[in-house]
């Protein structure tokens, strides 16, 4: 049976369809130690990593700003050089999930991303193409979990927030989209967002 409810099937990136390897990462680049969700927490917190994603500073400017704020001595190109090559690339089968959503679905892309990692995202790593919209934090000007880039969302697609189906890692993110009403999913990887959207009939067999 088709759902007759969803009409978008949007997905975020990192974390979903993005590895962005282990959290090591991000103990380097934050200076912390802990658990992921702590990290995670901390990251989308961050004046510095805010600013960046939603497209107010240049690359130079948080690489000089982030390790300030965190109390990190990395010198600004050292910082650059990882920054750049965190995301590792698609988790295996990442874009066979995405070309698998029945083609009466719009297809979207929702997420906190920035210049340093939007071109590897659409071009080295295939992304592009295989989207109807593309809902990018550094190009919109607002970042999730902030109500205003879910705003900007309706309004570009023009459809009810109950007939769009979102799939996130982040549990803060889900939450403010649960509260407009967009039927949202926390998942980590490939296989846990296959089993929400088979769960809502929106991939092919």
């Amino acid at each position: 049976m088709e759902n007759t409810e969803i009409s978008v099937v949007m997905f975020d990136l990192g974390n979903v369809l993005v590895d962005l390897g282990d959290v090591e990462k991000m103990h380097e680049m934050l200076n912390t130690e802990g658990e992921e969700s702590d990290v995670w927490l901390k990251w989308l917190r961050s004046p510095s990593v805010a600013a960046f994603d939603s497209g107010k500073i240049t690359f130079d400017q948080f690489a000089m700003r982030l390790p300030q704020e965190v109390g990190s001595n990395v010198d600004k190109e050292t910082f650059k050089k990882a920054f750049k090559a965190w995301p590792k690339g698609l988790f295996t089968g990442a874009l066979e999930l995405v070309q698998s959503v029945k083609p009466n679905y719009h297809r979207a892309i929702l997420s906190n991303t920035n210049a340093a990692h939007w071109s590897r995202l659409m071009n080295e790593m295939g992304l592009a193409g295989n989207f109807h919209s593309y809902f990018a934090s550094h190009l919109i000007g607002s970042v999730k979990p902030d109500r205003s880039i879910y705003d900007y969302v309706l309004d570009a697609l023009q459809v009810a927030p109950e007939k769009i189906l979102f799939i996130d890692d982040n549990q803060v993110n889900i939450d403010m989209a649960q509260t407009l009403g967009i039927q949202a999913h926390r998942v980590k990887g490939v296989e846990e967002a296959k089993n929400v959207l088979n769960s809502y009939n929106v991939l092919q067999e």
